[in-house]
């Protein structure tokens, strides 16, 4: 049995199992037509939801919890206030602990930063028990076995405009033609609500990442800082480029020490799982089901 705990199921069952007492069942999550939906509301359909697949996850990230502990791995206040800040985020700390007790929280945050501390902590006693190495002369053989892995193509940081007709394309490039910000624009128009909600931002794709034909060589055909002409697929589209990166064919001596560094891992990883595997088969059985919902059935 290999651990599988999500963060999402992290965040669920640590905040709805661990410390349902500390809790504040009924904050406020949300509100429809004079309706008010509660954290209860959301936790028991969360509970109904994930089932014993979510009670397992909890036990196994508890399993590794403890086993952390008694490596004592247990987070300082430097760690946490780094986690918070560099990681979670100070705005969605504070959100979380309006819904529940400043203590369930961080005890959320020590659950996650020990568990993350015992995964190094038992990918290193691996590599030191088992000796795992990789010496340059394998790194290479496995560049020059897999170069074509290491090869980037030209790439682009793009955004879009999408619309469903040729008068509305015509309308945004004129208001780009007479200097309106193209985030902005694709914020107000474009067809679809996640586009407009990210100012029609894509992301980097390189050549061969999926965009439609038409959209790359539109594309790759603009400057930093230009946008296209209207581009007909199955709707109207514009496209802006935030940025242009050249192909890149690293030589062996540029990415040596991080493949080096990969493939320990890669070899560390049947341990890991194998150890993880042996620990859950060790540990599980302990846990008592208390709660008639959960109990196996027969």
């Amino acid at each position: 049995m290999r651990i599988t705990a999500t963060a999402t199921v992290l965040f669920l069952c640590v905040l709805c199992l661990a410390a349902p007492a500390a809790a504040a069942g009924n904050s406020p999550v949300a509100t429809k037509e004079g309706v008010t939906f509660t954290l209860d509301d959301l936790n028991i359909y969360w509970l109904r939801n994930l089932g014993k697949d979510g009670l397992l996850d909890f036990f196994q990230t508890m399993v590794v919890y403890q086993e952390g502990l008694k490596q004592s791995l247990r987070p300082t206040q430097q760690e946490m206030t780094s986690f918070v800040d560099d990681t979670m985020g100070r705005d969605v700390y504070n959100q979380f602990k309006l819904l529940y007790s400043e203590d369930t929280v961080n005890q959320l945050l020590e659950y996650t930063i020990v568990t993350s501390k015992y995964e190094t902590w038992l990918r290193d006693k691996i590599r030191r028990e088992k000796n795992i190495k990789v010496t340059e002369e394998e790194a290479n053989r496995f560049f020059l076995e897999n170069i074509d892995q290491f090869h980037l193509p030209e790439g682009a940081h793009l955004s879009i405009i999408s619309v469903d007709n040729e008068s509305q394309a015509n309308s945004v490039l004129s208001r780009l033609q007479a200097g309106e910000n193209f985030g902005d624009i694709a914020s107000q128009v474009n067809m679809d609500p996640q586009m407009k909600a990210v100012r029609g931002e894509l992301d980097s794709y390189r050549r061969g990442e999926g965009l439609p034909k038409p959209l790359v060589d539109a594309a790759f055909s603009l400057q930093e800082g230009q946008y296209s002409g209207i581009i007909k697929g199955s709707n109207y589209h514009i496209v802006y480029c935030h940025r242009r990166y050249p192909e890149v064919s690293p030589t062996f001596d540029q990415i040596k020490n991080q493949l080096m560094v990969d493939l320990v891992e890669a070899k560390i990883d049947p341990y890991y799982i194998d150890s993880l595997n042996d620990l859950m088969a060790d540990k599980l059985p302990e846990f008592k089901i208390d709660a008639e919902l959960f109990q196996p059935e027969e």
